[in-house]
């Protein structure tokens, strides 16, 4: 094995060595080497593929098979497997490949501090052995880095910068790891490294990861670099469509689509990427029926599609409540039924009720303006860990200082985006976990598949999707008297499980100062910061009348796709249907958090749009100091409103029907100079209320917590957990516990 390692490092670009090494160790019975070997021998020679095949080399050519094992965290096969490369290395001493992986299962393995030393003198042997200079560090800092090791990968890249500084695959992974390190000056000069390869293939690669850190503009630049030099890459079309629609550079995803049209006209992705324009220039009802078509036309119930048919089904607002519930529960019947479910968690149940209960989140939305983040890392950051045994898997790719300190308050964290439904519920049921919480619903990066599968004895669905998720796998919804009330109980395939006073408290993990008063003579202007597929257009009617109502009212409308002049056209054509003349309103595009934060000082009173209320951008108008009006609708989504105010103690600021809203802001618009002035009082009243008071909410969630997990075993929709109250947040009369509607 040595010499034809020997051989490989001599003409490591030939194709034949490496094709001899697959052979030999597939004759040996190591899979995993000899499906290495393949895959080098195939990426420089495609014609080989027949006779690699030949070889029956097990998961040779899935990305998460094989030595892609040695990324996870742990392995529990790790120390075998490392006793059966020890003894094939004692009779191949000259073995690289051997050597390396088994340097990376004694990092895997038990051992500590031996198995530690153990694998030091093991990566030591491999980088004397290796081929090419450099690869047993980029191996390990790519499995590090995958593993949630991000420290370690950095230790293992930043050992390249004096080897093969111009590798670039190993300057994107090290610009990776710098950035879950905190470190983004130095990731960036990392990426721009990778950025000067002149392959295609991996340029588009590389504006794909820049793109999960949220570094667009870059992604751009490099695909539209790629498409310079090959203009018809269809692959590369639509990549850069989706991030300049996922942006709101919807003029220039027009402009690729037209281009994508003009190379490949039947293209169903393409058509995919056209509907999500629909949802950005607020066509609700266009968007659904849209994806209903593909979803269809696919022929395949298991689709993310069905996710992305959910969750646009919460603006439309000609869906009854009662449709938009079928709905789910129609798109998730067939995944559920696709999938065997685990019941039996041994190892969960072992620990028993005193012990500390071990939860689990999924997620991947912890990280600075995401809603999930803003309301969820103060809870996890307050949690008592004597009580609560936090695990955090992270389904996401991005990381910041938020995501950093949510990683603190979690007892395990495991960097799961790289691993599938199957994989990452095996991850959940060996780490015991008791009751898992997805934080997700149908939103993009959702893992509901785990949860169809069952990763726990309870599940439940929390914060970050207002409706029922449709699963009747996950046990509870943790609502409030409000959203989701007894009588709604067959809206939900849930059980409900209430906290006191509202589903969400405020507790903003930075500060945000009042703004200044605005000018006493100045026209009152409404005004609201949600995205455009919230401007339905019963919405858009509701609003029109509030402005006919106030006569010299204006209305501020912010959001992403408002930064497009067609987009703004748009509207100002729906509230001219309405009578609304478009000097009365004012379009404002995207800015950065604290500066939004700063722009509800332009507004005096903010309107709530419906069927799908504002969660996040109702709390921060509060915060700011502006009054909110809201109607009261039929599900979770449309009395998230409704549930804020009665919990910040002002219910008069809540509509029973559309009458009722308009009213209501004639109500507030006659009081206007109080309101200009009053900012700080009702940022003070927002502070004496419940709705801000994160520790007794926090007390309140552990404790229900115990409660869910009392109640295992006995079914789902149907039970409803009443809040109980603690430290002046009162309970609602409701049916008692366990009791079914």
């Amino acid at each position: 094995m040595g010499a034809l390692w020997r051989l490989v490092a001599a003409t490591p670009t030939q194709a034949q060595p490496w094709r001899d090494l697959a052979r030999a160790y597939a004759a040996a019975d190591l899979p995993w080497q000899a499906g290495y070997s393949a895959r080098q021998a195939l990426r420089l020679d495609a014609g080989l593929l027949g006779a690699l095949q030949a070889l029956a080399i097990p998961g040779w050519q899935d990305a998460a098979a094989g030595d892609a094992l040695l990324g996870r965290p742990a392995l529990a096969y790790a120390d075998a497997l490392a006793r059966r490369f020890e003894a094939w290395l004692q009779q191949e001493p000259g073995d690289w490949l051997s050597a390396l992986y088994l340097a990376r299962l004694r990092e895997m393995g038990s051992g500590g501090g031996v198995a530690a030393a153990a694998a030091a003198e093991l990566i030591a042997q491999a980088r004397a052995l290796e081929p090419i200079a450099g690869e047993s560090l980029h191996w390990l800092g790519v499995w590090r880095l995958n593993a949630g090791d991000a420290p370690g990968a950095v230790s293992a890249f930043s050992g390249l910068l004096d080897i093969r500084p111009l590798r670039h695959g190993s300057m994107m992974f090290l610009g990776e790891a710098l950035l879950r390190v905190g470190n983004a000056p130095a990731a960036e000069k990392a990426f721009a490294r990778a950025a000067r390869s002149a392959n295609p293939d991996f340029l588009q690669g590389l504006a794909a990861r820049l793109y999960r850190h949220n570094y667009w503009q870059e992604a751009i630049a490099l695909l539209d670099q790629v498409l310079a030099t090959r203009p018809d890459r269809v692959d590369a079309l639509l990549a850069l469509a989706r991030i300049q629609s996922e942006v709101y550079r919807l003029a220039d995803c027009r402009a690729t689509l037209a281009r994508l049209q003009a190379v490949d006209p039947t293209n169903a992705e393409a058509r995919l990427v056209a509907a999500g324009l629909q949802g950005r220039v607020g066509d609700a009802a266009g968007h659904l029926a849209t994806l209903q078509a593909a979803y269809a036309a696919g022929g395949d119930p298991l689709s993310r599609l069905a996710s992305s048919i959910a969750m646009t089904a919460l603006y439309h607002d000609s869906l009854t409540p009662a449709e938009v519930a079928d709905l789910h529960r129609s798109l998730c019947a067939p995944i559920e039924a696709a999938v065997q479910r685990k019941t039996d968690f041994a190892v969960a149940i072992q620990a028993g009720p005193t012990a500390r209960l071990r939860i689990g989140l999924v997620t991947g939305d912890l990280h600075r303006q995401h809603p999930v983040n803003l309301f969820m890392l103060p809870v996890l950051q307050r949690l008592d860990a004597a009580r609560v045994e936090l695990c955090v898997y992270h389904t996401g790719t991005m990381h910041d200082e938020y995501t950093r300190q949510a990683q603190a308050c979690a007892a395990r964290w495991v960097e799961a985006a790289a691993l599938d439904d199957a994989a990452l519920q095996q991850v959940i049921v060996a780490d015991g976990v008791q009751l898992l919480i997805d934080l997700g619903g149908h939103t993009s990066t959702h893992r509901l598949g785990v949860f169809a599968l069952r990763a726990a004895p309870v599940q439940a669905s929390f914060l970050g999707y207002p409706h029922s998720t449709g699963l009747t796998a996950i046990d509870w919804l943790i609502g409030d008297a409000v959203v989701s009330p007894a009588e709604h109980g067959h809206l939900f395939s849930e059980g409900i499980a209430h906290l006191p006073g509202s589903v969400f408290c405020w507790a903003p993990v930075d500060d945000y100062p009042l703004p200044a008063p605005r000018l006493p003579g100045a026209a009152l202007v409404f005004g609201s910061f949600n995205n455009a597929m919230k401007l339905t257009p019963r919405t858009i009617a509701l609003w029109a009348r509030v402005l006919h109502a106030v006569p010299g009212s204006h209305l501020l409308l912010k959001a992403p796709s408002l930064a497009d002049a067609e987009v703004q056209s748009r509207f100002a054509g729906l509230f001219a249907a309405q009578g609304v003349a478009p000097e009365r309103l004012r379009f404002r595009g995207p800015s950065g958090l604290a500066e939004m934060m700063q722009d509800y000082g332009e507004i005096d009173i903010a309107l709530d749009p419906t069927p799908y209320n504002g969660g996040t951008t109702t709390l921060q108008a509060l915060w700011m100091g502006v009054p909110v009006v809201a109607l009261a609708g039929g599900n979770f989504v449309s009395r998230m409103g409704a549930s804020f105010l009665a919990t910040l103690g002002q219910p008069g600021w809540v509509a029973a029907d559309e009458a009722g809203y308009v009213a209501a802001a004639v109500a507030l618009a006659e009081t206007l100079a109080t309101l200009r002035t009053g900012r700080p009082a009702l940022r003070a009243r927002m502070l004496a209320s419940p709705l801000c008071d994160i520790a007794a909410y926090v007390a309140t969630f552990e404790a229900l917590l115990r409660r869910m997990w009392g109640q295992r075993g006995d079914g789902g929709g149907g039970r409803l957990l009443g809040a109980e109250a603690a430290r002046g947040i009162g309970s609602p009369a409701l049916p008692g516990k366990g009791e079914r509607w």
